[in-house]
């Protein structure tokens, strides 16, 4: 269960919950990817790090 940032925060920057899981979702596989590729070990979960990315606009989600 994720605690930081909060589902409702994340939500709200990108507009709803079902953009916010697809979004977060892809970078996370990005960075799993990423990860494998370059033999790194991460000090935090690959879909952490992708909704912190959110949560700091690193990430922004497409317009319709």
């Amino acid at each position: 269960m994720m605690i930081e940032p909060a589902i409702d925060k994340l939500s709200d920057k990108v507009g709803n919950k079902y953009k916010l899981t697809t979004l977060v979702s892809k970078r996370a596989k990005q960075i799993q990817k990423r990860n494998i590729r370059e033999e790194y070990t991460p000090t935090v979960k690959e879909i952490t790090e992708a909704a912190n990315e959110v949560y700091e606009g690193k990430l922004i989600a497409e317009e319709d």
